[in-house]
């Protein structure tokens, strides 16, 4: 599962699993432009892929701006010569129950979770049509697939990224460009620690936010939650030339939790 030749790029790139899929990307020989709204963590990343020998760039941006969004692949495309892989990574997690949800936070969690996504995925699927050859890959999450309380702006969001992946890949199938999307369960990363804030403040019964997350963990049936760089070997494998027979799939991984 090679990338040499490939150019890709990341959304929510700076950290977590949009970091370890960059990596994994440069290991495997691709060059690699990383997005985010922080520029010290995607300038971090992208001199850890120049360390590897290959080209990076640091782009900040606000995916849930499709102005930006437009310019930042446009950007990629003249500096690295096109996109051939992306990753529409970049998400965010509000806790709320149904009857606390104000609009502002119901749009937020669409703009970043779906609008997002959509606005990456239109912005780079022309110029890998035109080539023949292209990987969308959205990063979605088992809350596309389950519902959970307190917090249905952002299942409402990830379900809303998987009918975007399964209608873009019917209509990108000819030409060459596999859709799919990851559905990571738990993963050690900053979404974990938002999270546990967000049990925080709905606990009740005397349990601890963090006694809430080892009965969440201890539920697993493997005991455990994910690494970043799980989720970033299977972004992998479907960005590369072994997976292209396979489009507008949606992947659990999860360590056993969700089976579907």
């Amino acid at each position: 599962m090679r990338l040499e030749g490939r150019r890709a790029f990341v959304t929510g790139g700076g950290r977590g699993i949009g970091r370890a899929i960059a990596l994994k990307f440069a290991e495997a020989g691709a060059d690699v432009a990383v997005a985010a709204r922080t520029s010290s963590e995607i300038d971090a990343v992208a001199g850890e892929i120049q360390e590897t020998g290959r080209r990076s760039l640091a782009i900040p941006c606000d995916v849930g701006d499709s102005k930006a969004v437009d310019e930042a692949v446009q950007q990629t495309s003249r500096e690295l010569g096109g996109v051939d892989v992306l990753v529409a990574n970049a998400g965010a997690l509000v806790h709320a129950p149904l009857g606390e949800t104000t609009d502002a936070l119901w749009d937020e969690m669409m703009r970043v979770n779906l609008n997002g996504a959509f606005y990456a995925f239109r912005a780079a699927i022309g110029g890998m049509s035109e080539r023949g050859w292209g990987r969308l890959i959205a990063i979605s999450s088992v809350s596309g697939k389950i519902g959970g309380p307190n917090r249905s702006a952002y299942h409402a969001a990830k379900h809303g990224v998987l009918g975007l992946v399964r209608s873009v890949a019917l209509e990108a199938a000819a030409a060459g460009v596999t859709v799919n999307a990851i559905c990571p369960g738990f993963v050690e990363t900053g979404m974990v620690a938002t999270f546990r804030e967000g049990l925080a403040e709905q606990t009740e019964g005397g349990e601890s936010a963090e006694e809430a997350m080892n009965r969440y963990r201890d539920e697993v049936p493997m005991g455990r939650f994910l690494a970043p760089e799980e989720i970033a070997a299977m972004a992998l494998y479907l960005a590369s030339e072994e997976a292209g027979g396979i489009t507008g799939q949606a992947y659990t991984i999860s360590c056993g939790a969700i089976q579907i």
